[in-house]
């Protein structure tokens, strides 16, 4: 019985560090995902101020 349950505590503990890894690599994608997404939005955002700015610039002159 000792072997068998040595046997069963190895299988959890090889599932129990693949699904940590899953976790962990699936947080860091959504985290990458959701940085990526906020920082285009705020690049298009400046942009569209600038060319405001230069717009207003122009229209001054």
């Amino acid at each position: 019985m000792k072997i068998y349950d040595k046997e069963i505590y190895k299988r959890q503990e090889s599932m129990r560090s693949t699904i940590t890894i899953i976790v962990v690599f699936i947080l860091g994608f959504l985290v990458g995902y959701v940085t990526n997404s906020s920082t285009s939005s705020n690049s298009s955002t400046e942009k569209n101020q600038i060319v405001n700015t230069v717009n207003n610039i122009n229209e001054t002159n």
